[in-house]
């Protein structure tokens, strides 16, 4: 599994996938309330995740089939699902959101990414680069009033430095 992580939104909330489609389930089965583990379990989910590891020449008798994988890592912890199994997935969390994934991860595999996502890219490292901006700015304005002081006490301790050393003796 790729570690690249790609944020899309969905209704406003980022939806980690990684650059070969995984999808973080934890992450958006939070949203719903809900549990990977508790989809995991279905016999429905065992039998799909049999017939598609089949299908895909997977060791079927491996437990999650080299479609799950847990993850304890900053900034990508959770249960990462593969992109074939993660529609199917998504479907247990909500039909319109289902579509959504569906969407997203084909887009995401053969390599397209709509206006849409440029936009909303483009919005985001917009709003990202005015805040670092505005921070900065506020910064700028204390430094403005502590400046003078600043100023003062370097001016202040390099003469009594001079005084000390007898810098203004030569």
């Amino acid at each position: 599994m790729n570690t690249g992580i790609i944020p899309f939104h969905y209704e406003g909330q980022a939806v980690s996938f990684n650059s070969d489609g995984w999808i973080n389930a934890t992450e958006v089965a939070a949203r719903y309330g809900k549990k990977p583990i508790k989809w995991l379990e279905l016999a429905s989910t065992k039998n799909y995740m049999a017939a598609l590891s089949r299908h895909l020449g997977f060791d079927v008798r491996n437990s999650d089939f080299k479609m799950v994988e847990a993850s304890r890592v900053r900034g990508r912890a959770g249960t990462w699902l593969h992109p074939k199994l993660a529609v199917a997935f998504a479907r247990w969390l909500d039909d319109d959101f289902a579509v959504w994934a569906d969407l997203h991860i084909d887009a995401l595999l053969r390599g397209e990414l709509n206006e849409k996502q440029q936009f909303d890219r483009a919005c985001k490292a917009l709003n990202d680069a005015q805040s670092i901006a505005s921070l900065s700015g506020k910064e700028l304005s204390k430094f403005r009033w502590k400046k003078p002081k600043l100023v003062h006490d370097v001016d202040y301790w390099r003469d009594q430095l001079q005084l000390t050393l007898g810098l203004d003796a030569a």
